[in-house]
């Protein structure tokens, strides 16, 4: 599990990084009150002693605890629920990641999470441009999840006769959605950030490169480069974190590799290295029709 050290910096990642999707976000309003970057971190910091964090390897769940660490640090919002699962007559129809409510409005809203890491695999302007870099996640199609199946849950009829059988109301929905996505070596370095109109135009962004281009690219560097556990790929890598991560040696060919390059203890970028197996999988899973 990180440290305290690695939760603040991750929480203040969380706060202070651009949304990832451009729709169905937060509004602006509860956006800053929920965001409040000074009062958050404050809260946070005071009450570092109390993080709620549970062991995990998964990236999705440590981002979601993240956010119900900020959510009960803020005086402005309760917690209502959070992974509070669906289940009718023995059926599981989905989970509410989070439900707010604000001290002021009284108004209830269920916030979506998500947080996704997207390799560029042909132009990049469709969303079936980019992959995740296990390969079992297509931008489109988590996409389309997220909008029809997870944020639509409480429209649905047999929900919201579940909802009211536990006293819930949810007045609206919206997702909060953090990210990164990595373009082929070329276009990063040529700074040609073709994306989805979906996506935000300050999204952060990265590289993913061959072994034989990455090897190129390195000769032509100076940098510090790390390997970066699947953890540690939120908040930028500071010299805080070198006794947790490896220095990069040789990779090996068949090696699928999450690095980092850093210069003077500051992180200057961030990428992959994937295996010719990997990119011709890559290609394959763009092609695949629904």
């Amino acid at each position: 599990m990180q440290d305290k050290n690695r939760i603040q910096a991750d929480l203040d990642w969380l706060i202070n990084s651009p949304d990832f999707l451009s729709v169905a976000s937060v509004n602006e309003l509860h956006r800053r009150n929920l965001l409040n970057a000074d009062q958050l971190l404050e809260n946070s910091v005071s009450d570092s002693d109390s993080f709620r964090f549970e062991p995990t390897h998964r990236l999705g769940v440590y981002f979601e605890q993240l956010w119900h660490h900020l959510i009960r640090s803020n005086p402005s919002y309760e917690l209502l629920r959070s992974n509070q699962q669906v289940i009718i007559d023995k059926q599981t129809l989905g989970e509410f990641d989070s439900i707010i409510q604000s001290n002021k409005t009284k108004l209830n809203f269920h916030c979506e999470l998500a947080v996704k890491f997207y390799l560029q695999i042909g132009s990049g302007e469709k969303m079936a441009n980019w992959v995740g870099p296990n390969l079992r996640d297509r931008f489109d199609r988590k996409f389309k999840r997220l909008l029809s199946h997870q944020l639509a849950l409480s429209s649905k009829a047999e929900v919201k006769e579940w909802l009211e059988q536990q006293q819930l109301v949810i007045d609206q929905s919206a997702l909060l959605t953090r990210g990164r996505l990595f373009y082929a070596i070329q276009n990063f370095f040529n700074q040609t950030f073709i994306h989805p109109e979906e996506v935000v135009d300050n999204h952060l962004k990265g590289f993913w490169a061959t072994h034989e281009e990455f090897n190129h690219y390195r000769e032509q560097t100076n940098y510090e480069w790390y390997q970066l556990p699947r953890m540690y790929w939120l908040s930028e890598l500071t010299t805080n974190d070198y006794s947790q991560v490896k220095q990069l040696g040789d990779l090996h060919q068949d090696q699928l590799a999450t690095i980092v390059g850093m210069q003077n203890g500051k992180e200057v970028v961030r990428g992959f290295v994937v295996t010719d197996e990997w990119l011709k999988r890559a290609r394959q899973r763009v092609l695949t029709r629904d």
